[in-house]
């Protein structure tokens, strides 16, 4: 066990580590412009219409979980449910799509700020906004007439059948299983400032921090494959099941990870990541189609477990340096040390921090010597099935 002086340095460390790869409050706030633009634009230009139209986000910038993509050329990705209050009988997915093309087409010719250019994916719109780190996926949607208030149908270019999705109310499960400690740390951020001056997104949660660690993790070990990274939504739900509140960054962070494995299901030789707000709903039935996933899932936890439980190992602050420059990237662990008054340039001189040929990922006895200069690396993010 830890004693608590290491448990609170290794919490230090970790929780300045994941947070150097967190989205920047400016670019954050610049998005949530552009997109609540794009929101209240197009309410006026539905309102007239019975069918009304509304906008709002979903996935990690919903969720507080968003990460800073590795490639510093690639961009985050701002996702948004565009819902048009029609029933499924008085439609087609083919003509939701259009309509919602159009109303974007038509705020897109409003030359907003930002000057988005519009392109089309299989099951979204997507703007693009030249010069900034970012692009929106729009993604066209109607009500479910046979789930729940929230729950809504989507449409696929490349699927007969509309996607049944309720981001709205995954959204408050994840929120909900941290609620308790958001509540605690956002009352201790008040004790600074006035709580109604807090924004939410501003108050990170170890469930929270460790999905952003999860994420990042992932995105180094496939630089190679990034065709087989699992899904954020797989990451983001085994990982919350997996949650149950309490203890330090670094023991959430481990138990997490080693719970996260056994909470993959198998029905009648299906795996199964059930949706927790509707079980109906696998997110992992992509891996039916792509088989190699699912080993490729139970390859990757097994390194994470392995670099984890490495953490706290390891008595040396240099030596755990080095290991979370082999989670998260060297620049994450050169920020942590420097907070405390280290750094890793121990080992760089000594030629034991390289990057591992085929994976992306710093450790010792590469074959390969990282040069002189801030680590960066990893797959480009994908689109909306572009």
């Amino acid at each position: 066990m830890l004693t608590d002086d290491r448990s609170a340095q290794l919490d230090d460390l970790l929780g300045i580590s994941i947070a150097d790869f967190d989205i920047p409050d400016d670019v954050y706030r610049l998005a949530v412009a552009r997109y609540e633009d794009l929101g209240a634009w197009l309410s006026d230009h539905w309102g007239a219409s019975p069918d009304d139209g509304i906008v709002y986000p979903q996935g990690s910038f919903r969720l507080g979980t968003v990460v800073q993509p590795v490639k510093v050329e690639d961009e985050y990705d701002v996702d948004l449910v565009c819902r048009r209050d029609v029933a499924k009988t008085s439609t087609t997915q083919a003509a939701l799509k259009i309509d919602c093309g159009n109303g974007i087409g038509s705020y897109v010719a409003s030359r907003p700020d930002g000057l988005p250019i519009r392109s089309e994916g299989k099951r979204c719109w997507t703007l693009n906004y030249p010069g900034e780190p970012f692009h929106i996926d729009v993604l066209p949607a109607i009500p479910d007439g046979d789930g729940k208030r929230n729950a809504i149908l989507l449409t696929d270019r490349d699927l007969r059948e509309w996607q049944h999705s309720n981001p709205i109310d995954f959204a408050d499960w994840f929120h909900g299983r941290m609620r308790q400690e958001f509540l605690r740390l956002r009352e201790a951020v008040a004790k600074r400032m006035d709580v109604a001056h807090v924004p939410r997104w501003q108050v990170k949660t170890t469930l929270q921090r460790s999905v952003q660690a999860l994420k990042r993790h992932r995105d180094l070990y496939f630089t190679e494959s990034p065709d087989d990274r699992p899904a954020s939504i797989i990451i983001t739900t085994l990982a919350a099941t997996a949650f149950t509140g309490g203890g330090s960054m670094y023991e959430v962070l481990a138990d997490v990870t080693a719970k996260m494995p056994g909470l993959v299901e198998v029905r009648n030789g299906v795996y199964w990541v059930a949706n927790p707000v509707q079980p109906e709903e696998n997110f992992a039935d992509r891996w039916r189609s792509h088989p190699t996933r699912a080993g490729r899932f139970f390859e990757w936890m097994e390194r994470v477990q392995q670099d984890v439980t490495g953490y706290g190992a390891d008595l040396g602050v240099d030596r755990v340096l080095e290991k979370i420059a082999k989670s998260f990237g060297e620049r994450s662990a050169l920020r942590a040390g420097a907070s405390l008054g280290t750094e890793i340039s121990r080992a760089r001189e000594a030629g034991l921090l390289g990057m591992a040929a085929g994976t992306g990922l710093l450790g010792t006895a590469a074959r390969r010597p990282v040069p002189q200069h801030t680590f960066h690396g990893g797959g480009r993010p994908g689109r909306c099935g572009q």
